[in-house]
Order: structure tokens, then sequence, then C-alpha cells
């Protein structure tokens, strides 16, 4: 985001909403390329044995409830344009994270 006009709630705010209406949209042809979705499934985590969405309790048997996504963004503007961010996103990750 660029600098506020001034240090308070409002300005940051402002700042912050025109960074996230600058997200360029996926079209439908894009898509494939720049998402990927899928749900857990059994493993290990720290050592503990870990069911797979479709065992865990209540969840239906061929339930294709997505349970991780991945995305590419742009954000179309001269700050940032042609840098990639990346948002991954999603239940029973190996680790709680976050990179910027």
């Amino acid at each position: 985001m660029e600098p506020p006009t001034s240090i308070n709630s409002e300005s940051i705010r402002d700042e912050k909403l025109k960074v996230l209406r600058s997200l360029k949209p996926i079209s439908k042809d894009e898509i494939e390329n720049n998402c990927v979705i899928g749900q857990y499934k059994d493993g290990a985590i720290g050592g503990e044995t870990k069911a797979s969405y479709l065992d865990e309790e209540g969840v239906k048997e061929k339930s294709k409830t997505e349970t991780f996504i991945s995305l590419k963004l742009q954000i179309d503007n001269w700050r940032w344009s042609g840098v990639p961010f990346f948002l991954r996103t999603g239940k029973r990750m190996s680790e709680k994270d976050l990179r910027l």
C-alpha cells in the first residue's frame, strides 16, 4: 500500500482498500494456471497421525468440499505491476506460517 496521507485509522484503511480494489480479477480462462484447490489427506503432523478429511467424523463419504486453496494474484498498480502475490490457506496445514 502507499503511505497514508495522515496517520489515522481512516487514512490507513483507505490505502488498504485501494490495494484490495487493485487486485486483478482472475478470468475463467486463467483459473487453471492461477488457482489450486484440494482436500487434505491422511498423514502425520509433528509425528502425530492425522485422518484424511473424508475420514473425519460428520463428513459425507464422497464430499467434494475443498480444504485448501492456493492463488496467484496480481495487483494492478504502478508499484506492484508484474509482481505475483501467492495466497495459500487451508485446514490441517503442516505449519502455521505467514510470509510477505
